[in-house]
Order: structure tokens, then sequence, then C-alpha cells
């Protein structure tokens, strides 16, 4: 009956596995063929003394370093002569490896990690490199025993291909031989036949420590130790009934339970489930590390004992990593997240935990919720026993047992915080209201402060007797419970959700979006925040005993020193070390709740439990191991043509070879978010910039010189370590030092020769000069009697006009006392034209002076002609007057042109002023006319007809006009129309002159 009901124990442990994989209480990561590995089949691994894990797979052999995999191969490694590599092991600090199957061929790996024969290892013939923890040399053994190929029924004659060969270490050993089985010491040539066994039909055998053990298939357990048999050494009844329903054959392939040896372990695979063997006061028993996996035909386990990680080799699937949760999600059994999104909490007896959805209970597999009793933001459970909390807008109170519940008011809103003060005083508050109970009697201590306008309370602390602070939406705040005053403390710009007074009775403050700051003799401290930016949202200081804050955010969970915290605010610059946490580590989301009362607890059994958004986050703060980011880093140059990989020690590189390419590695099997890795380089700039997450660092477009590059990590606060490497950029053949030599001693003879070449240019030039000079002369001597021409003629012009205005001065001062009024009125219009006239004259003349400046700029605008002509008349007329002319205005009111309008103006006033100095008793006509494609402006007049010479000069701007002629006129009248893309045209009759202007408009 006891043998039955061990059975059944055993099946109840280990049920089937068959299509599932029940791996809880572990975070699984799987490296393949699709996502990283060569080839899925991965025979032997071991670690290296600088944390590197190494994999023997058929593609050869791979480095990982925790997140990224070195591949070598036959096509870079040329020690490799075979692709299909069956053992690795860590021999002494150095890795020794095995390509081929029981070849003896063995490799080391040198300390730049570049792949080399050991011809030391490689010349001795008499070792065994089977899967086993360690090679075995049987050279003694075989030098006394080899001779005779019958001995022990031929065992030595093909020791290195037994299959059931066990290692105890490299000179001691147990191996089968058909039904017999043998210990072997190389120390002192023995071999020893365990007479025991003799005949039984093998199992399993297997090394645990130093004790060989041997089960037969009668499920008999034999102990051995040194080659004796250990009498007093049994097997406990659940690990005799796993062996009793073990199936077992003739190849390894063939049995249903499988032992496996790392450097200090020995497991024992059982469908789908791994167990830890151990003997502990003579009984050989087990542990389970994972139970009823799917993870099938493993070649190869390592377990880390510190980190409780597992790595699983498979012969199919590639590498598997199990990492055993640190933390706990207690959660409700419920469909809908709101039930397990999770704020305030209480403890209410050893393990149960009150919470807005009900009570969790960390014994019990499975909680119900009853959500709907107790609001999200406040739970307070008082020194006298009774639960405080709001429902439906009511403040209530209830006992530890969750019966005969109280209301003590009606709130209007959600209690968002309540704390118990040191005098036993309850304060809680809604979102604009601040309350205290004494004992029975409730007083309103704040009401919607006019202070306060706009702002939410959020979180209370008592800080002093007597001193209550209140985090809002919109900064900090003090109330004093004695005078009842308000006063704002700072932050105002911040929404603080956590306000902590630590045990040295330091003050933190944490803010949703603004990072967190320490409080120090009045000032607010800023915290430096993590390269994530994750904690510039704190929702909670939770301190432990070894000094360390523990920082839940929106994105994870942090734990950091204290002292580093101090230190910083101290004026320490010295970059605060933070370990992070993600959800790997056994919870299921990154996002921890915050804004309640309490923000987080310490339970009675001294674990710290956290609301999330999906359940409480459990954990003891003392037994979280913390694995720090120690091992050194390492720099290899990656060869892209050849995919060949080199170390990083200096070199030299053309600067036309393409791109540098860096594999930086330092082996990290934690959480990667943990290690920073940065990289410097100096002759470039001072700064540090974090090396991609694939280790991987290009560098193009560098020019000649030496080079560092310089790669950091942070280790511990303050504390980093250090890996640099040099190379040089060769310069390009312009840029070395004997071409500038050469192109000196050139560039000295072609300087003498241009020196000579320009003095004698120079002495040409000089005579050269001195013609110019002459020839300037001449030209500035005729450019002043242009400019003194035009003088002339501007004189000339000014003249008639001022006669006339003088003229007609005298000629009013005479007669102003006998005209009569219209007469005077007459005089004074013509006195005012008069002047007009000459104003006008000097405007057209500053016009074309501008015109000839740089930059003048054509206003152009439409314009209706008839207006134009019609001004340019009524200025002319006085004129006109005094010698008899007519001037007639006959454009067409329709007509109009799109120019620019000053220029027009003083073109046709010089074309008028023209006409009517050459004309007397006449009449001058201002005409227009439009077709389809141009404008035309028509001035005529019948005084004196211009000469065919004169004309053609002017048109062709050919003709040099002479002090006293008017061409002048003509001059500045061609420029100005060039301006606005005007043409002009000048038909001489028998009597008078006809002057066309014609303006495109198509």
């Amino acid at each position: 009956m006891r043998s039955i009901l061990q059975f059944f124990a055993c099946l109840l442990l280990f049920p089937s596995s068959k299509g599932q994989t029940d791996l809880r209480g572990y975070s699984v990561i799987n490296y393949n063929s699709d996502n990283a590995l060569p080839q899925n089949s991965i025979n032997d691994m071991a670690f290296d003394s600088n944390g590197f894990l190494w994999l023997a797979t058929e593609m050869g052999m791979v480095r990982f370093d925790g997140k990224n995999f070195r591949e070598y191969n036959m096509a870079n490694s040329p020690a490799l002569y075979t692709n299909r590599c069956f053992l690795v092991n860590e021999v002494k600090g150095k890795i020794v490896l095995g390509p081929g199957f029981s070849g003896h061929r063995m490799l080391t790996v040198t300390d730049d990690y570049r792949l080399q024969e050991d011809s030391l290892l490689s010349a001795n013939p008499y070792q065994c490199n089977r899967w086993s923890n360690c090679l075995f040399y049987y050279d003694h053994i075989f030098k006394k025993w080899g001779h005779d190929s019958t001995a022990f029924k031929g065992l030595l004659q093909s020791l290195d291909f037994n299959g059931d060969l066990v290692t105890v270490n490299e000179r001691q050993a147990y191996v089968r031989k058909d039904s017999s089985c043998y210990y072997l010491n190389d120390h002192i040539a023995g071999v020893d036949l365990l007479t025991e066994v003799e005949g039984h039909a093998l199992k399993i055998l297997f090394m645990v420590g130093d004790i060989f053990f041997y089960v037969d298939r009668q499920n008999r357990i034999y102990a051995y130790k040194e080659g004796r048999w250990q009498k007093k050494i049994g097997c406990s009844d659940r690990l005799r009934e796993i062996f009793g329903q073990a199936e077992s054959g003739a190849y390894p392939s063939q049995y249903t339970v499988n032992a496996i040896r790392d450097s200090s372990h020995t497991f024992l695979i059982y469908k789908g489930n791994i167990l830890l063997l151990n003997v502990r006061n003579g009984v050989l028993d087990f542990e389970v590390l994972a139970s009823n996996t799917s993870i099938r035909n493993i070649n190869c386990l390592i377990y880390d004992e510190v980190y409780r990680t597992l790595y699983i080799g498979t012969a199919t699937s590639g590498l598997y990593i199990l990492k055993k949760h640190q933390f706990r999600r207690l959660f409700f059994t419920s469909d809908h997240y709101a039930v397990n999104s999770l704020y305030a909490q209480v403890e209410v007896s050893d393990g149960s935990i009150l919470t807005s959805s009900g009570v969790l209970n960390r014994n019990s597999e499975i909680n119900v919720a009853t959500p709907g009793l107790y609001d999200r933001p406040a739970l307070l459970r008082s020194s006298d026993g009774y639960i405080w909390y709001s429902n439906y807008d009511s403040f209530k109170r209830i006992d530890t047992s969750l019966h005969n519940p109280v209301t003590i008011q009606y709130l209007g809103g959600w209690l968002m915080a309540i704390i118990e003060a040191s005098n036993k005083d309850i304060l809680y508050c809604t979102l604009h209201k601040l309350f205290r109970r004494r004992g029975k009697e409730v007083i309103t201590l704040l009401d919607t402060p006019a202070l306060m306008q706009g702002a939410d309370i959020q979180v209370i602390r008592e800080m002093h007797p007597n001193e209550l602070w209140i985090g809002t939406s919109s900064g900090l705040f003090s109330y004093d419970l004695v005078k009842g005053t308000l006063r704002r403390l700072a932050l105002q710009d911040a929404s603080v959700r956590a306000i902590y007074k630590a045990k040295d009775g330091s003050v933190w403050i944490g803010t949703y979006g603004q990072g967190f700051y320490k409080y120090n003799r009045g000032r607010y401290l800023k915290m430096p925040i993590d390269p994530r930016n994750n904690l510039a949202t704190i929702h909670c200081f939770m301190e432990d005993r070894q000094g360390n804050f523990w920082l839940p955010t929106n994105k994870g969970l942090y734990r950091v020193a204290k002292k580093e915290l101090d230190s910083y605010a101290a004026g320490n610059n010295e970059n605060v070390f933070y370990y992070y946490f993600d959800k790997s580590s056994g919870y299921t989301t990154n996002e921890f709740n915050g804004g309640c009362t309490p923000c987080g607890i310490v339970m009675r059994n001294g674990h710290f439990s956290l609301p999330s958004l999906d359940g409480l986050i459990q954990f003891n703060p003392d037994s979280i191991s913390i694995e720090p980011p120690d091992h050194p880093i390492f720099i290899d140059r990656v060869i892209t043509d050849d995919r060949k990989v080199s170390s990083g020690d200096h070199f030299e590189q053309q600067q036309d070879s393409g791109p540098l390419v860096f594999a930086i590695a330092s082996p990290y099997f934690g959480n990667p978010v943990n290690l920073h890795l940065e990289y410097s380089i100096p002759q470039l700039d001072n700064k540090w910039r974090p090396v991609n997450d694939d280790g991987k660092l290009v560098l193009t477009g560098l020019g000649k010189g030496n080079y560092t590059l310089i790669i950091r990590k942070q280790e511990y606060y303050g504390r980093y370590s250090y890996k640099t490497t040099g190379w040089t950029i060769l310069p390009y053949w312009y840029e070395t030092i004997w071409f500038r030599l050469l192109v000196a001693l050139a560039a000295t003879g072609i300087l003498s020769f241009i020196f000579w070449l320009r003095y004698a240019r120079q002495v040409k030039r000089a005579e050269l000069l001195e013609y110019k000079v002459a020839e300037r002369t001449q030209a500035l001597s005729a450019t002043n009697q242009v400019k003194e021409k035009m003088i002339a003629v501007i004189l000339h012009d000014l003249r008639s006009p001022l006669r006339f205005l003088n003229m007609l001065a005298v000629h009013i001062y005479d007669n102003n006392q006998k005209a009569s009024r219209p007469e005077l009125a007459d005089m004074l219009l013509k006195f005012r034209n008069a002047t007009n006239d000459l104003n006008e004259f000097t405007q057209d003349f500053m016009t074309w002076a501008n015109a000839q400046k740089e930059g003048f700029v054509i206003n152009q605008e439409t314009i209706v002609l008839r207006e134009i002509a019609g001004g340019i008349v009524s200025l002319y007329e006085p004129g006109a007057d005094m010698r008899n002319n007519t001037i007639l205005n006959l454009v067409p009111p329709a007509i109009t042109l799109v120019s620019d309008p000053n220029i027009l103006k003083l073109i046709i006033r010089n074309l008028t002023d023209n006409a009517n100095k050459y004309t007397l008793n006449g009449e001058i006509r201002i005409e227009a006319m439009q077709d389809a494609s141009a404008v035309h402006i028509i001035i005529t007049d019948t005084g004196k007809s211009m000469e065919k010479e004169l004309i053609a000069g002017l048109l062709n701007n050919t003709y040099q006009p002479d002090n006293n002629d008017h061409g002048f006129g003509y001059k500045i009248i061609l420029e100005l129309l060039a301006k606005i893309q005007g043409k002009l045209a000048i038909d001489a009759r028998e009597t008078g002159n006809r002057i066309t202007l014609t303006f495109r408009t198509a």
C-alpha cells in the first residue's frame, strides 16, 4: 500500500507534459536558428572564466555574451577543421574545444578570443572527450594494460568511443563495458571491477558530486566512492519510484530518464521535468527545478545557483534560458482588467491583503474578487485595529474581520488620502477638502482654499507634529494643524504623488512625469534619472533594511542605494547606479500603480507589496539577488570583406578601406537594461555615447591620424571598468611627408621662375600703365567735358522757366492793386503753375539721376494715359501761352498702360517741353492709340523740324551733343525709356515733328 501511495504521489508531482509547457515561476527565453543561432543542435556548453557562454553546435562554435552571439566556423576560424563541434569544457580557466566526434585534435581559446590548436592536448592519444564534465586521461593505464587487447573485455582499445564513461575528474572515471562496470584510476594505473553490479543489466549511471551511482533494470541502486561500494547510501522513495517508471534501452535515445552534469551539479531529466540530484544525510534525493516542461531532447545543462538560472542546450530547438522569478504576483481570478488594477492596500491578517477588489490571500491559489465595496485611492488600518475607507461618496470604518461597516460622514467624492497622525488623529481628504477626526469629532480643515485653486489633493503626510504636507497636481503645500494656515512650499509645476520621510529623517518627493527630489534645508534637489527616463514618474519610496530605495514606475521597478542619492545631493556628480527589474522577474506588467495611500506596504513577514496594473507584486527585498555587470569588456575588430574577426590590438588602415566595425562585448546574463556600455573617441570629442544593442560600432569618414576607442561600463556606484584600443588611419600618398618635401622643392623652383617672369611682366606693365594713365587722363578730361555740358544744358533749361517766373512775379507785383480779382487769381494760378513746372523739372532730373544707380526698382502699375496727359497739359499751358502755342490732350479715356508712372510722366513732359521750346504760334498735340499688341503715345508739334542726321544719331545712340544742343534731353529720354521697355520713333515733317512712344502689351 505504501508503494502504491508513493507511486501516485509521483504521478501527481509530475503530470503529463504532452503538448504543453508549465514553467510557472520561470522566465523563459529560447534562442534558435530562427532568431540567433546558426543551427539548432547544441551538443555541449560551458562558461569561460570571463563569463562568456560557449556553445558547441553542428555549425561551429558560438560565443554568447547574454545578448549577442559570435560565431566561429571554418570560414572565419582556420583552426576549426570541421563545423561539427561536440565538446566544450572549461579546464583550469581555459576553454577546451573538441571539434569532430571523438577526435584528439583539441582547440583552445586565446586571450583575445581566437581559436587555435593546442599542440600539447592534441598530442595525447589517451584521452576521452565524450559528453562529461571534463576530459579524462588514461595514458598511465594504457601504458600498463594496453599491450593486452583482450584485457577487461577489450575496454581500453576503444575507450574514447565508449558512451558509458562517467568522469570523476581528469584521472578518475567509471565506465561500463558490456555487463561489467569498472573504476579507472589513472593516478595508480588501476582498473577495478565493480563486482556488486557484475552481470546487472544497466538502466542508468551517473555521478552526484564524487559519488557514482549505478541503477540496474531491477531498480537496484548502488553507490560508489573511489571505487568502493557505499552500502549506507540509500535512495528516497519518490526518486526510486521515478526509476521504477523509467524505461531504458541500449542507446541513450531510448531512455525515458536521463542524467546530465555540469561542472558541479547532476540533473535528472524525466518527462519534461528537470530535477537536481543531491545526497543529503546518506540519501539520494532531488529538488525540482522545473516541472512539466515541453523542452525535449536536452543534451546539456548548466545551473547557476546564485541567480537561480538554468541554461539548457537541446538537440533540436537550440538554447533555453530559464530564470527563476524573484517576485510573486498576487491576483484575483477574473477576466476584467479593472479587477486586478489595484491601488491602496492593507494587510488584515497574515498574508491577507485588503484591496479595492476584495481580499487577496497569499496562501490561496484562487482568489475571488468582490469589487465595489471599497474605493481605490485610500485605505488605512489605524492603531486601534479599525480599517478606514470610502464607499459611494461616504467615509466608513470597519473591523479587521470586515464585518459591521459604519458610515462616518458623507464626503461627496472618493477618499483620496488618509493617515493616522502621531497623536492618533485621523487626517483624510477628498480632491479639494481636508478633514480631521479626533475621537468622534470631525472638522473640516480646508474646503477648496483659494491658494490651492485648480489643484487636486493627491497625497498627505505628517512631516512634524502639527505640520502636514499636502501633495497636489500643482505642487507641494504645508498646513499648520494648530494655526490652521496653508502655505505653498515648492514644485508648483509638478504633480506630487509621493511624499516619504526616510528612516534617517530625510524627505523625498516623487512626481508624475517630473522626476523625484530630495528635500534638504529648504531646497528641493532634483535627483538624476535613468537613461530611459522611466524614473520621471515615481509612485512610491520603499526603504529596505540594507538602505536601498525601491522605486516603482510606469515602466518597471528600480532599486538604488540611498547613500548614492545622498552623495549626489551633497554635490558628488558620480552617476547613480539604478538596478532595474522588469516583468521577466515574475510579474505580468511593467506598469505599477500610484497616487494612492498607502502607495506600498511592508507586510508582517517583511515582504514588500506594491500595486500594479495587474495584481499586487510582492517580494522579500532582503533575498532579491542583484546580478552586477562586473565582467570584463572586450573589443574585437570585424573585417567585413571576409567576415574575419581580429583582436582589438593596435592596427593600421587605409582611408579608403571602408568602414571600421568593432564588436563590443561584456558578458552579462542579467536584465540587459542594467548593462550600460558607452564609447568615446577623444580625438573626435569628449562625449560618451551608448553602444548599440547589437554591440556593433561602425565608424566611417575618419581622416588620417591616430585614434583611440574607449569603452566603459558602470559596475557599481562610482565604479567603472574601461577597455581601450587604438589604430592609425594612414594618410593618402599626397598627404605623406616625402610628397610634401617634393612639393616644397618643386614649389621653390616654380616660385623662382614665377618671380622672374612676374618681374619681366611688371616692367612691361609699368610701360603699359604709363600709356593707360595717359589714356585715362584723356578720357577723364572728356568725361569732365560731358559733365560741364550737362550742367550748361541744365542751367540753360532752367533759365526759361526762371525768367518766366521772374516776369510773372514783377507783373503780379505791379498790377496786384489795379487788377481785378479774376485777373489776380489768373496771375497767381500762372505763378503756381510756373513754380510747379520748375519743381517737376527738378524731379525729372532726380528721377534720371536715380535711374543711373544700381538697384533702381521699376514700380509697375496701371496708368490711365488721359490723366497723365491732362496733368502735363495743365503744367505747360503757362509756358505755351508765352510762346502763343496751344497744347491739346487728345488721348481717349479708355486707354491704359501698365508701367512706372513717374518715369512715363518724365518722358512725356520732356517731349512736350521740347516741342514747346521749338514751336512758336503753333500747336502741340498729345494723342494715344491702342491695338492688339501695343499702346502708342504720339506727340506732334508744328514747330521747327529736326535734322535727319540728328534723328539718326539719337535713335542709334551715336549722337554726341554739343554745349548748346538739346541732345542731352533725348539722352535722358532714351535711357529711361529703355528701363520701362519702350521704343522711340521720330518722324520729322516739313513743318513740325511727330514723336511716337511704343509699349508692347502682348
